[in-house]
């Protein structure tokens, strides 16, 4: 179950960050879809903060929006975001969180696919940074070569999640730094991912797995699951850098895609769409766009890019 993706997070954000500290936080009752488990995940990420565990959380799950269109969805979608708004902009916190598998289509509380684009939650909210994915192509020397959209549909592999939210409004962030192509698309709500990483299970890592019997050694493993995690790890080592936490990246992120440092900063990802499951998702365009946001990060770049525009 689990305990798959629980090793995939672990051992990734290690390999990027070897030397940060990692608090694996679990919880009794899984998340899957609808309210179950979410008022668990969030007593688990209040902890964190209140005791001060970390300065980065990796949240490698998550609900289609529409799940929780309910009373109590509603009242545990607000928790969430109350607490993601005072944990960014009190704490210096920095909270990522993966776009989903299953590109523009998501399920309903029954397993029943909605016939129009969604996407989930807590990657919606706009105090997260949202992770979509990737195909990743390199050199047989580890060079990177390209990248289109995560999209296997011929494969049945899954593909990235992004969209636009159902529920959250466009932040300022977004209506400040893209252009008018897409707040049409948005039309005023909040748009994601907002960057993007590999999680193509055919462009795989490898995750070192000793609970199977008898099976113990490396699987192969892809899945936006990989991006949150790994882009954790990288903000750690970028908060190391700059000798204190970075918090709240997204109006830095979207301030260096709207600028003279983008194509120093990141790789622009414009091939391929999201659509999935009969599911008409969105294309890669230059620049942001509702399946790979910014694209992946170069970075060294980016790093002091984002260290200049956070801290001065």
């Amino acid at each position: 179950g689990w305990a798959f993706e629980t090793s995939l997070d672990v051992e990734w954000a290690h390999a990027i960050a070897p030397d940060a500290n990692i608090v694996l936080m679990t919880s009794p009752v899984s998340e899957t879809e609808g309210v179950q488990g979410m008022p668990e995940f969030l007593y688990l990420e209040k902890y964190a903060v209140n005791h001060n565990l970390g300065k980065i959380v990796s949240q490698s799950w998550g609900a289609t929006e529409e799940t929780l269109f309910n009373p109590g969805g509603r009242q545990i979608l607000n928790q969430f975001n109350d607490f993601y708004r005072q944990a960014t902009t009190g704490e210096n916190v920095t909270f990522f969180a993966s776009a989903g598998d299953s590109g523009a289509s998501n399920v309903d509380i029954n397993g029943n696919i909605y016939p129009f684009p969604t996407v989930i939650f807590p990657a919606s909210s706009p105090y997260v940074t949202a992770v979509g994915g990737t195909s990743l192509f390199a050199s047989t020397s580890g060079n990177y070569q390209s990248e289109t959209v995560w999209d296997e549909v011929a494969a049945g592999a899954g593909a990235t999640g992004g969209g636009i939210s159902h529920y959250f409004k466009e932040p300022a962030y977004q209506q400040k730094n893209l252009p008018a192509s897409d707040q049409k698309l948005l039309n005023g709500n909040r748009g994601l991912p907002d960057v993007a990483w590999n999680a193509d299970p055919l462009t795989p890592i490898l995750v070192y797995i000793s609970f199977i019997p008898g099976g113990a050694g490396y699987y192969f493993i892809g899945g936006t699951s990989e991006g949150s995690p790994q882009w954790a790890g990288i903000t750690a080592d970028i908060d190391q850098l700059a000798g204190r936490p970075l918090g709240f990246l997204n109006p830095a992120i979207y301030a260096i895609g709207n600028s003279s440092d983008y194509s120093e900063s990141f790789h622009d990802i414009t091939v391929g769409n999201n659509s999935y499951n009969g599911v008409t998702g969105y294309n890669a365009t230059p620049g942001w766009d509702p399946a790979t946001g910014w694209g992946s990060p170069k970075t060294t770049t980016f790093a002091t890019e984002l260290i200049e525009r956070i801290h001065g």
